[in-house]
């Protein structure tokens, strides 16, 4: 009994070394602190370890950079993945899919990695929509959120038109955001 007791509170604490709570952040608060926000296509991935965590890295060749220095690609590092037969899960990741064109907010580490902020609060995918416009869209986290305060929170799905999302980065940037 003891034993199956102390392997239970032993898996427990692994699951929750893997959990991560997110924190609220608005879309002005991404575009301000944010490194970079790019729009571009991810490339094939792979997985490389730094430190103790597995990182997914993705190249995103750029299309257009909304803020930051001028690049055609920019390499980022996703936590969690499988390196020489090891798996690393973390909760509140972004998913991202080979060949799918996204805008990404983007935030370098002082490690040197380059990374979503905010984990899937940073990730919108482009596609046009009924009328041929194009849109950015993401769903809700599903990870645990807090507020600025504290509190727990919800996400919300997001979705908008990309000329929008432009207009609006571009007025933060000039300090006229509202957020």
């Amino acid at each position: 009994m003891h034993k199956l007791l102390g392997f239970a509170c032993l898996a427990a604490s692994l699951v929750s070394l893997q959990g991560s709570t997110l924190q609220q952040l608005s879309l002005d608060d991404m575009i301000r602190k944010s490194t970079i926000i790019v729009r571009g296509v991810t490339q094939p991935s792979y997985s490389a370890v730094q430190g103790s965590v597995i990182y997914t890295h993705y190249r995103v060749q750029v299309s257009q950079v909304l803020k930051g220095p001028a690049t055609g690609q920019v390499d980022i590092a996703v936590p969690g993945g499988t390196n020489n037969g090891k798996t690393q899960i973390f909760a509140g990741v972004p998913t991202l899919l080979g060949g799918q064109d996204y805008v990404l907010f983007l935030w370098t580490s002082k490690s040197g990695l380059t990374q979503v902020i905010g984990l899937s609060q940073g990730l919108f995918a482009v596609a046009p929509n009924s009328s041929g416009q194009l849109t950015v869209w993401r769903a809700a986290a599903t990870a645990p959120m807090l507020n600025s305060f504290g509190q727990v929170v919800s996400d919300s799905d997001i979705q908008m038109l990309l000329s929008d999302l432009q207009t609006r980065i571009q007025t933060v940037l000039l300090g006229r955001g509202g957020q």
